[in-house]
């Protein structure tokens, strides 16, 4: 990876942070706002970054979740993201940093943050989640739904109310179509 990668990662960091923490505020100063759609919508990245071309939305909980370390992490790299201090592709105390709060990120966003020029990590197992968070189910509901799962799978379903015949289930490995009786 270059110095140019770099630099230029270590401010989409840094950003992407700032981003984070500036909409949970918002958030939270808006009376009776919705937990759905409240992390905001996927965004295109930069060229210094390889993969993925677009960032999912956040996850609101793991934004909440994670907070502290956004904090800390974006704090310790303010001076090179602003250009005070020089970034280096050998300073090991940066680089720790910077992919502390990749790893941050990447749990925050469900998905793997490439830079441009690094080597792909070996194909790491595969990661689903999914989260249903509702006040009646009247039919069928599922956190996740695979037919043909591999990796780890997780799926958590709240439901206040599930009516006479309707079914939540966090994950569903079953083949083929729903079909109700």
């Amino acid at each position: 990876m270059t110095v140019t990668v770099l630099t230029e990662g270590v401010r989409f960091l840094y950003e992407q942070a700032g981003a984070l923490l500036a909409r949970r505020r918002e958030r939270a100063a808006e009376v009776g706002a919705a937990e759905e759609g409240a992390a905001g919508e996927s965004s295109p990245t930069p060229p210094a970054v390889a993969e993925p071309r677009e960032l999912p939305a956040a996850d609101p909980v793991l934004v909440e979740r994670f907070e502290a370390e956004l904090r800390g992490l974006r704090a310790d790299l303010h001076e090179y993201a602003s250009g005070v201090d020089p970034v280096t592709t050998t300073d090991r105390e940066l680089l720790g940093r910077v992919d502390a709060l990749r790893r941050v990120l990447e749990a925050i966003h469900g998905t793997p943050l490439l830079f441009t020029g690094e080597p792909a990590a070996p194909q790491a197992p595969t990661v689903v989640r999914g989260r249903v968070d509702t006040d009646e189910v009247a039919g069928y509901v599922a956190a996740v739904r695979a037919e043909r799962p591999t990796g780890t799978i997780e799926g958590h379903v709240r439901a206040r109310r599930v009516e006479q015949g309707g079914e939540a289930v966090g994950v569903d490995l079953g083949p083929g179509p729903r079909a109700r009786s």
